[in-house]
């Protein structure tokens, strides 16, 4: 996949494109995940605070990894955040 999230919006996109590249329902996610499937589409519409282990559980009910890489643009604007 290979995607930069740099904010919520960015995080539910990704989530949800998984998810539909796989054929699942929110509701599938959420039972892989021992979540509630309101906290996924949560996650998909980039509404929620979730803790990061929420997040990596959710993730890996996907079959995704999370990694931190270096970032490509140079400076810092608070309106992507």
């Amino acid at each position: 996949m290979g995607k930069i999230i740099r904010n919520n919006k960015d995080l539910g996109e990704a989530i949800r494109h998984a998810r539909k590249s796989k054929n699942l329902r929110q509701v599938d996610v959420a039972q892989k995940a021992s979540v509630r499937q309101a906290l996924v589409s949560e996650l998909e519409n980039g509404a929620t605070t979730a803790k990061i282990d929420t997040v990596t559980r959710v993730l890996a009910a996907l079959d995704l990894d999370l990694s931190i890489v270096p970032r490509s643009k140079t400076g810092f604007d608070p309106s992507e955040y």
